[in-house]
């Protein structure tokens, strides 16, 4: 049950934090906000779980609570398919492959910097 607490309260933080990120304004189009929380929240997640074991407490707040709510597709969806809404494709590819390789990224770029 305390794994369960500990991702809730992670979760909330990491609401908050992607509610102020969501306030960025938009690079070339594309929503600065929903690109940065989905790649540094990818690179945290990374760390976490790289540095801590499951039944660790960080593991449960800041690995998988904190990211868990301060990433989504949810918002990267929406504001993609007002891009394809527009017909403005180009800026709605740059946003899928920089989100889609941003995320990606995140993770093994943690493991290459966490001392193994």
């Amino acid at each position: 049950m305390e794994s369960v607490i500990l991702v809730g309260i992670g979760g909330a933080i990491g609401s908050v934090l992607r509610f102020e990120f969501s306030k960025l304004a938009p690079f070339h189009g594309i929503p600065a906000g929903t690109l940065a929380v989905n790649i540094i929240g990818s690179f945290v997640f990374g760390i976490i779980v790289f540095l801590h074991a499951p039944g660790d407490i960080l593991y449960y707040l800041a690995g998988i609570g904190g990211p868990g709510g301060f990433t989504t597709f949810t918002p990267f969806s929406y504001e993609t398919f007002r891009m394809l809404e527009n017909h403005d494709y180009y800026t709605m590819g740059e946003n899928i492959v920089l989100n889609g390789a941003g995320s990606l990224a995140g993770v093994p770029l943690a493991f290459l910097l966490v001392p193994g």
